[in-house]
C-alpha cells in the first residue's frame, strides 16, 4: 500500500493530466489556420486596406482620363447646329439681331483666348462697308465730274447730275445764298451721298457670318463723327464770320446782366443740342428698321417652334414675312430721307451759326 506522500503525489499528476485534457481539447479541434496570432491579424488586415485604396485611386485616374478624352474629343469635333426645335427663344431673335452689332473683326493684338484685341488699330465691322461706301462713291461720280465738261453723258450719270444740282440749288442756294454758299457745296454733296450709299448698302441681306452686311448709319460711333464734324464747322465758321468774341457773345440776346450767365449756359446747351439731335435721329431710324425686320424674321422660327414643325407654321410664316418686307420698303424710302434730313439740318445750322439772330 503506497504511503501517504506517494498517493497524495499521483492525485496531483492526474488533476494536472485533466486540465490539459480540458483545456487542449478545444484548441485541437480547430484548423490550424484559424491559429495565426493578433499581430499577424492586424498585418493583414492593413494590407488589405492598403490594395483597396491603390484600387480606389487607380479607378479614379482612368475616370479622369476617359473624362479629359471625351472632353478633347467633343472639342475637336465641329459644333452641332441645333435646329429650330432645339434653339431657345431669345437664339431666334439674337441671331438676327447680331448683324447689327459692331464687332471687332481684325486686330494686330489678340488676347489670351485668341480673339481680337480691341485697340486703336483694330478694325470693326462697321468700316470695311465704309471703305465699300466710299469706293462706290468714286466709280459713280467720276464720270458725272468729266460730264460737266461736255460730251456724250449715260440717262444713269444724267440722273446722278440731276440729284447734284438739286443738291445745290434746292438745298445749300436756297439757304445760304448763291455766294456764300458755293464753297460748302463740295462738302454737303459728300455728306448727303456718303450718307445715302451707306444706308442702301446696308439694305443688302446678309449671308450669314461669311457675308455679314452692315449698315454703318445704323451705329452712334458713324453718326457722332458726322455731327461733331457739323458742330466744328458751325463753331469755326461762326467764328470767322462773327469774329472770337463776337461769336460767342452774340449767343445770348440782349438780357439784364444778372441773367446773362444763366442764358449763355442755356444757349451753350443749345448749340451741342443741335448736333446730337442729328446724331440721334440717324441712328436710331436706320438701326430700328433693321431690328424690326430682325424680329419679323426671328417671329417666323419662333412660331414654328411653338407648333413643334407643324404644317400650320407655314401659316404663321406669312404674315410675318409680309411684315418684314413691308418694313424693307419703307427702309428703301427712309435711306434717301434721312441724308436728306441730316444734310439739310447740317445746313440750317451752318448758316444760323454765321449769321445770328441776336
Amino acid at each position: 500500500m503506497p504511503s501517504a506522500p506517494n498517493l497524495l503525489r499521483r492525485l496531483l499528476t492526474l488533476a494536472c493530466l485533466l486540465t490539459g485534457l480540458l483545456v487542449s481539447g478545444p484548441v485541437a479541434a480547430q484548423s490550424p489556420a484559424a491559429w495565426p496570432s493578433l499581430p499577424a491579424q492586424q498585418g493583414e488586415a492593413a494590407k488589405q486596406g492598403e490594395s483597396a485604396k491603390q484600387g480606389e485611386s487607380a479607378k479614379q485616374g482612368e475616370s479622369a482620363q476617359q473624362g479629359e478624352a471625351a472632353k478633347q474629343k467633343q472639342a475637336s469635333q465641329p459644333a452641332h447646329a441645333k435646329s429650330t426645335l432645339e434653339m431657345g427663344n431669345g437664339e431666334f431673335f439674337a441671331r438676327q439681331f447680331e448683324h447689327s452689332v459692331p464687332y471687332p473683326i481684325m486686330a494686330y493684338e489678340k488676347g489670351p483666348d485668341g480673339k481680337p484685341k480691341v485697340g486703336l488699330l483694330t478694325v470693326y465691322n462697321v468700316q470695311p462697308w465704309q471703305w465699300i461706301s466710299l469706293g462706290l462713291i468714286l466709280v459713280l461720280f467720276l464720270p458725272v465730274v468729266r460730264s460737266f465738261g461736255g460730251g456724250r453723258v449715260s440717262w444713269f450719270h444724267r440722273i446722278l447730275r440731276g440729284w447734284c444740282l438739286w443738291i445745290r440749288d434746292e438745298m445749300v442756294y436756297k439757304v445760304m445764298g448763291k455766294e456764300e454758299g458755293r464753297p460748302f457745296v463740295p462738302f454737303f454733296l459728300f455728306l448727303f451721298f456718303f450718307i445715302a450709299v451707306q444706308n442702301v448698302v446696308g439694305l443688302v441681306p446678309s449671308i450669314g457670318h461669311s457675308l455679314s452686311i452692315y449698315t454703318a448709319t445704323g451705329t452712334p460711333f458713324v453718326t457722332v463723327a458726322f455731327a461733331l464734324i457739323t458742330l466744328l464747322m458751325m463753331i469755326g465758321f461762326g467764328m470767322k464770320k462773327n469774329g472770337v468774341i463776337g461769336f460767342w457773345k452774340g449767343l445770348v440776346p440782349h438780357v439784364p446782366v444778372l441773367l446773362w450767365p444763366m442764358m449763355f449756359a442755356i444757349e451753350l446747351v443749345g448749340l451741342v443740342v443741335k448736333p446730337f439731335a442729328l446724331t440721334i435721329r440717324l441712328f436710331a431710324n436706320m438701326l430700328a428698321g433693321h431690328l424690326v425686320i430682325g424680329s419679323a424674321i426671328a417671329l417666323i422660327f419662333l412660331f414654328a417652334k411653338m407648333q413643334g414643325g407643324a404644317i400650320t407654321s407655314y401659316l404663321t410664316a406669312l404674315p410675318c414675312a409680309g411684315l418684314a418686307v413691308f418694313i424693307y420698303v419703307i427702309e428703301a424710302f427712309v435711306t434717301l430721307l434721312q441724308a436728306y434730313i441730316f444734310t439739310f439740318l447740317s445746313i440750317n445750322f451752318l448758316h444760323q451759326a454765321m449769321h445770328q439772330e441776336h
